[in-house]
């Protein structure tokens, strides 16, 4: 099992869960909604959970794991990942070159601010 492929899967899920926690985030918010604004007894209550289960499940399996699939392909991900070890090697390099360049300048002004002085 290479280490492409675990990383993958391993995106997939989370992005699997996301999905699932907004989807049923969405669907239970609206049958709070249905509850509070239509007054319903207790036993349209228990109804409107039950579908709110129902819909949120076949959401998640016919919408957001098809989805997923779809967008998070293992060339996407593959491009993505590429690219963001490439942003990753700009930015420490631009950080070193930074941090190189900030030191120097604080041992010069702070650390030894007398050979500033003397060299002018």
């Amino acid at each position: 099992m290479s280490p492409h492929f675990r990383r993958n899967a391993i995106i997939r899920t989370v992005a699997s869960l996301a999905g699932d926690i907004a989807v049923g985030t969405a669907v239970a918010a609206s049958c709070v909604w249905l509850i509070e604004s239509a007054l319903l007894g207790m036993f349209l209550s228990f109804l409107t959970w039950l579908l709110g289960i129902v819909l949120s499940l076949a959401l998640s399996q016919y919408v957001v794991h098809p989805t997923v699939k779809l967008a998070l392909s293992d060339h996407k991900l593959d491009q993505a990942a590429g690219a963001v070890s490439a942003l990753a090697d700009i930015v420490g390099h631009i950080g070193t070159s930074m941090t190189t360049g900030l030191w120097s300048a604080w041992r010069r002004d702070v650390v030894r601010p007398g050979r500033a002085a003397r060299a002018a």
